[in-house]
């Protein structure tokens, strides 16, 4: 990994120089139609187009789709405040790892993932893992290839009954799709007697940041209508214990960074 400087990352070309400084205009509604057209019918609408036997097939397509080569390809990427340019085999090696050795600390009879695309972190964690995500298409695929994935809407309360007792719930930059993170938590508070921990990889806005890019990157959430609240609706919730918060730990996006957040409901 080679350190940059953040007047290397936000330099002339990047297009949120100007959109953080309000010089472009940008702002994202952030609800179902936006989820729908984004990732439903473009992201999975791609790629459910192939046929592939393998999970890594359909990744490697993924970033092909972003226009990314999976081995040589490079990235910019944060570790906390330090940026760095790296490979994106390199990238993946460092986020992965982090989810795997979390979810195993915090490892109970069954897995869950919340918004779990076609099951690729499921795959990682192999058996008595589960998950469910909104995206037709991208549950598709994940029957395609067996993994026991169904649909899932964070806003229907019904769509929790699938939790199965004895879990741990994770989320991995799914719930940045919901801008007030209190819906999620009052759903899955009904189902607590399942639930042993629940731990989120989740951008949010982090009211501490005060060093220029931790504003920049509450600006960013702003004006994408990403998640505004998941640590605050937690620290406020009587009935949530939170073991472990680690902020900004790992960024795929230097302004869109990795929170760790541990929780569980209190006995």
């Amino acid at each position: 990994m080679i350190p940059i400087t953040i007047d290397e990352y936000l330099n002339k070309d990047n297009p949120w120089t100007s959109r953080l400084s309000g010089e472009t205009d940008f702002h994202k509604k952030r609800d179902t139609l936006q989820i729908e057209n984004e990732y439903n019918l473009d992201k999975y609408g791609k790629l459910i187009l192939f046929d592939f036997l393998t999970i890594e097939e359909y990744k490697s397509k993924e970033f092909e789709q972003a226009g990314l080569h999976p081995i040589t390809g490079e990235i910019i990427i944060s570790l906390e405040d330090d940026i760095y340019r790296a490979s994106i085999p390199k990238a993946r090696e460092i986020y992965y790892n982090l989810i795997t050795a979390t979810i195993k600390k915090y490892k109970s009879e069954n897995t869950c993932e919340l918004g779990c695309g076609y099951g690729y972190n499921l795959s990682y964690l192999g058996k008595n893992s589960y998950g469910g995500d909104y995206c037709k298409n991208a549950v598709a695929i994940a029957k395609r290839l067996g993994c026991d994935v169904v649909e899932f809407n964070y806003y229907n309360e019904k769509d929790y009954d699938f939790i199965k007792p004895n879990s741990t719930i994770f989320t991995t930059h799914s719930i940045e799709q919901i801008p007030d993170a209190s819906v999620i938590i009052d759903n899955l508070e009904k189902q607590k007697d399942k639930i042993n921990y629940v731990v989120h990889f989740e951008p949010t806005v982090v009211a501490e940041r005060t060093t220029p890019l931790g504003l920049l990157r509450n600006k960013y959430i702003e004006i994408n209508d990403y998640n505004r609240n998941l640590i605050e609706v937690l620290k406020n919730k009587a009935s949530v214990e939170i073991i472990e918060l680690r902020t900004d730990i790992f960024g795929l996006v230097p302004l869109n960074t990795t929170n760790l957040i541990v929780w569980r409901f209190k006995k």
